[in-house]
C-alpha cells in the first residue's frame, strides 16, 4: 500500500502540473480574437475536466486502498492479529490471495464475491467499506479542500488565482491541505472504531488511543488544525508557543513556514478530549436501563468515537453533535425496547459515522443557523457563550437521565410505558 500512496502522489503531482505548462506554452495574449473564439468554445475546457476527473477518481483510488487496510483492522485487532502477518488470505482454504484479488472494490466484483479456490462467499461489507473510504476521501476533496475550507467556521475561505486544482502544486496551503488529511485521518478511525462495534466487539483501545494521540500530537504543532479554539485565549496565551520559522527554496521560494508547538494546540486537544469523554459518558449513561451493568458493544463504540472526535474537532463540536445523538439514541432506546428482535440498536454505530461526516461538511452552515448552537452561544438568548453552553449541557444531562429512567418496560409485557 505505501507504494501506491507514493506513486499516487507523484501522478497526481505530474496530473496537476501539465495543465498548468500547457497554459504557459499558450500564444502571446496580444491574439485577442483568436482567443476570444476558443474561450468562447466549450470543448477548449473538455482537457480540464478531464483532467480533474482522473484526479477525483485517483483520490478516490487511494481512499479505497485505505479502506481496504481498515478492512483488516476491523477483522484483526479484536482477534488480537498481527496487521501485517499473515498476508491475506482464505479463511476457509488458507490460500493467500492474489494481488489482482485484493484491488479495491474491483477485486471483489472481479471474484464476483466469492473465493476464486474453494468459492468460498464474500461479505459485500469488504468491497462497502472500501468505496466508503474513497467517498470520503473524494467528497472531502471538493466540499473542504478545493472550496478552500468554507465548510468551516471561524476561518475565512481560501480564494484561488488559478484553477482550484493547480494550487496543489503551484501555490501549495500548507495549512489547508493539513486540515483535510487531518479531518480524513478522524473519519477513517471513526469508520474502524463503530465498525468494530457494529460485529459486536468492544472498542480496542489502542485503536482508541491511536485516534487520542494523533490528534493532540497533530494539534500541538499545528494549532490552526481546530478552526474553533476551546477558549477565547488572549493574545498572550496564543503567543505561548517554541520552534522556529524555514523558509521553503523547493515548491514555494521565498515562503516562510512556522514549525514548532504551542500551548493553545495542546489545550484545545485536552478539552476537547475531556468534554468528549464526558459526552460519551451520558451516551452510555442514557442508552443503559438502571438493571444494566455495562453498555453494549455499539454504544460503547459510539461514547470512544466521540471522545476521538472531541480530541480532533474541539469540545463545541462534540456539543453540536450530542444535540443530534442524543434524540435519536432515545428513539433507537424505545424500538429496542418495543421490538428486541430489531436490527436497529445494532446499526446506530455506523449511523453516527454517517451524522460526523455531515456535521463536518456543513459545520459552517450548523454553526450560523438560528436554531442551533454555535461557539458564541444561541442566537434565541441575549447571554453569551458561557450560559448558554452550560445551560444545554445541562438540558441534555437531564433529557439523558429522563430517557434512563423514563422508558421502562412493563415486566412480561411487550408494552412501554413512562414510569414518571
Amino acid at each position: 500500500m505505501r507504494h501506491f500512496v507514493a506513486v499516487s502522489a507523484t501522478l497526481l503531482s505530474v496530473l496537476l502540473v501539465s495543465p498548468a505548462i500547457a497554459q504557459d506554452g499558450q500564444p502571446s495574449p496580444h491574439h485577442t480574437v483568436s482567443q476570444a473564439n476558443e474561450t468562447d468554445n466549450g470543448t477548449q475546457h473538455l482537457p480540464l475536466i478531464g483532467m480533474q476527473i482522473v484526479i477525483a477518481g485517483w483520490i478516490f483510488v487511494l481512499g479505497a486502498c485505505f479502506g481496504s487496510f481498515l478492512n483488516v483492522v476491523i477483522y484483526r485487532l479484536p482477534a488480537g492479529m498481527s496487521l501485517g502477518k499473515p498476508k491475506s488470505r482464505c479463511p476457509r482454504c488458507e490460500t493467500q490471495l492474489a494481488v489482482k484479488d485484493n484491488i479495491p472494490v474491483l477485486g471483489w466484483l472481479l471474484l464476483r464475491g466469492k473465493c476464486r479456490y474453494c468459492d468460498l462467499p464474500i461479505s459485500p461489507r469488504y468491497p462497502i467499506v472500501e468505496a466508503v473510504c474513497g467517498g470520503v476521501f473524494l467528497l472531502l476533496l471538493f466540499t473542504e479542500l478545493l472550496s478552500g475550507a468554507a465548510n468551516l467556521p471561524l476561518r475565512h475561505p481560501d480564494h484561488f488565482h488559478v484553477n482550484p486544482g493547480f494550487w496543489l502544486v503551484w501555490f501549495t496551503k500548507w495549512d489547508l491541505s493539513g486540515i483535510y488529511l487531518y479531518h480524513c485521518c478522524l473519519l477513517v478511525v471513526v469508520l474502524a472504531i463503530v465498525m468494530i462495534g457494529y460485529d459486536g466487539h468492544r472498542p480496542q483501545r489502542s485503536l482508541t488511543a491511536f485516534g487520542v494521540l494523533t490528534a493532540l500530537i497533530a494539534g500541538v504543532f499545528f494549532s490552526e488544525l481546530r478552526p474553533v479554539p476551546a477558549l477565547p485565549w488572549t493574545s498572550r496565551m496564543a503567543d505561548l508557543q517554541w520552534g522556529f520559522w524555514w523558509r521553503d527554496s523547493i515548491i514555494n521560494p521565498g515562503s516562510r513556514y512556522w514549525a514548532g508547538v504551542s500551548l493553545v494546540g495542546l489545550l484545545d486537544g485536552v478539552i476537547g478530549l475531556l468534554v468528549g469523554h464526558l459526552a460519551g459518558c451520558l451516551i452510555r449513561w442514557q442508552m443503559r436501563s438502571p438493571e444494566d451493568s455495562s453498555a453494549s458493544p455499539q454504544q460503547a463504540a459510539i461514547g470512544s468515537a466521540m471522545m476521538v472526535t472531541g480530541a480532533f474537532l474541539g469540545w463545541q463540536a462534540c456539543g453540536m453533535l450530542l444535540l443530534f445523538v442524543l434524540p435519536a439514541m432515545a428513539g433507537v432506546k424505545w424500538i429496542e425496547n418495543l421490538k428486541p428482535e430489531s436490527r436497529l440498536p445494532q446499526l446506530i454505530a455506523p449511523a453516527f459515522f454517517g451524522l460526523l461526516l455531515a456535521f463536518i461538511v456543513f459545520w459552517q452552515k450548523l454553526n450560523d443557523a438560528p436554531w442551533m448552537i454555535g461557539y458564541q452561544g444561541w442566537d434565541l438568548t441575549s447571554w453569551n457563550w458561557i450560559p448558554d453552553w452550560l445551560a444545554t449541557w445541562a438540558a441534555m444531562s437531564a433529557f439523558g437521565t429522563l430517557v434512563r429512567y423514563g422508558i421502562r418496560k412493563k415486566p412480561d409485557s411487550n408494552e412501554l410505558h413512562w414510569k414518571f
